[in-house]
């Protein structure tokens, strides 16, 4: 029996090429770029390689990028090490506040999916919508953003696409109004997670890497600006598909069946769920940071056994190391020196302001098409952020944002490829609506966050 499947072998074929690459790049002499830079940039090489191709869950990137900086730059005789730097530096990024801050979200999107409000919310959403098909279009798009900026998107794609399904089937033959509402969700998913630090992990890396530089943005902060994008952004969607797929029938039926009553422990879910938000919202009145009130439901949800530890092992573990590794890889490019150095590869400051975050944000939406949007973020913001020619706010929440408006492929999100797996769409389809919405999307980003920062 043979130990290793042509899968395996070809991750492994992947990592060798990975660690070779490194290897070379680290060992390059760049003129400004002391040794630790070096090992830094090998180390980046690695991690870049291994995040756009996959071989084997972005995770697990993050964690031979740990290994990596413990061994290369903090063990005795290593270039960091004669600074009197610790391993604890990279270490911490993977129970940093921002990854507790993730953890309480995902423990009340558990609890809130576990419960049924999601699938409750949605009916109340679309039930005073209407039955015209853009009604029903903008009513389908309103409940998967709202969703996505609490739970998983990809969960809240699958949730929606569920309730979808009958409509498209109910539709006369050759109705191409259809592709529309299955294109709806996960462009709503994709840019409802923008509007909140838990909504999708750039957020999260985005507000890890600011807050290592003395940069933080408060729950509320985020929201004041996430919200009205996300908006103006679900409306551009919506007109966008109005236009492309034009409907053919004057009315929907949407039929959402009987709404069971809320029992006790549902009650109870909703209650906290409010609270914990809340708080989350209020951090600078109550003065109790929004990752120590991320802990009050793993708490109270697990204390009470409303949560068990199945669910506890269930919570997106995965996600929180990407964001962890992500991290991590930024503190040591800004320790060894290698942020520095490569934004002075680029004459950065020669570029207005606005056309300098239009450059960021296409950027990141044109890599984002191609690979995932924490790959994406983990890779670009650590750089970005030390660009003097942009405020570190404005140029981590460009790219964070930015990540989430890939719509061109299947690949480019997860919400994007259930839709596709659905069956009710061809690759065309995608391709010419998502094409129109994350070029313009970039743009609105770039421009949006230049008024408002």
């Amino acid at each position: 029996m043979h130990m290793l499947d042509s899968r395996n072998t070809k991750a492994l074929v992947i990592l060798a090429a990975a660690l070779a690459a490194g290897l070379v790049v680290g060992s390059l002499r760049f003129s400004g770029l002391g040794q630790a830079g070096r090992i830094t940039l090998g180390i980046f090489t690695v991690a870049a390689i291994l995040w756009m191709l996959e071989p084997f869950p972005l995770y697990v990137t993050s964690f031979l990028v740990l290994i990596m900086e413990v061994v290369l730059l903090t063990r005795p005789g290593a270039p960091l090490a004669l600074a009197g730097k610790s391993y604890r530096i990279f270490v911490a990024p993977f129970f940093d506040p921002v990854i507790v801050l993730l953890l309480g979200g995902f423990t009340m999107a558990t609890a809130v999916k576990r419960c049924g409000i999601d699938e409750m919310i949605s009916r109340q959403i679309l039930q005073r919508m209407g039955t015209g098909p853009g009604s029903v279009l903008l009513g389908m798009m309103v409940t998967s953003a709202f969703l996505s900026m609490w739970l998983s998107n990809t969960a809240t794609a699958a949730l929606m696409l569920a309730v979808a399904i009958p409509l498209v089937e109910s539709l006369p033959k050759g109705e191409r109004f259809g592709k529309a509402i299955v294109l709806g969700i996960p462009f709503a998913c994709n840019v409802g997670g923008m509007a909140t630090p838990i909504g999708t992990p750039p957020n999260a890396i985005a507000m890890g890497i600011l807050d290592g530089i003395g940069s933080q943005i408060t729950f509320l902060e985020w929201m004041m600006r996430g919200v009205p994008l996300v908006v103006v952004l679900l409306v551009l969607c919506w007109l966008v598909l109005m236009k492309i797929f034009k409907p053919g029938v004057d009315s929907i039926e949407v039929d959402l069946g009987v709404q069971d009553r809320m029992d006790g422990r549902t009650r109870f879910v909703l209650i906290l769920f409010s609270v914990v938000v809340l708080l989350w919202l209020t951090t600078k009145w109550h003065g109790i940071p929004s990752p120590i009130v991320s802990l009050l439901p793993l708490v109270v949800l697990f204390g009470l056994r409303i949560l068990n530890d199945d669910d506890l092992r269930n919570l997106g573990w995965g996600v929180l190391f990407i964001v962890g590794g992500g991290m991590s890889l930024g503190v040591a490019m800004r320790e060894s020196g290698l942020t520095e150095w490569l934004v002075e590869l680029v004459p950065f400051g020669g570029i207005g302001l606005l056309p300098l975050m239009l450059v960021f944000s296409v950027g990141a939406a044109a890599i984002t098409t191609f690979i995932s949007n924490s790959a994406t973020a983990n890779l670009l913001i650590p750089i970005v952020v030390g660009i003097t020619a942009i405020s570190p706010d404005r140029s981590a929440v460009i790219i964070a944002l930015a990540s989430s408006v890939a719509m061109m492929l299947p690949i480019s999100t997860p919400p994007n490829a259930i839709a596709y797996g659905s069956g009710y769409l061809r690759m065309n389809d995608m391709l010419k609506a998502g094409s129109v919405i994350t070029f313009a999307s970039s743009i609105m980003v770039a421009a949006f966050i230049y008024m408002v920062f």
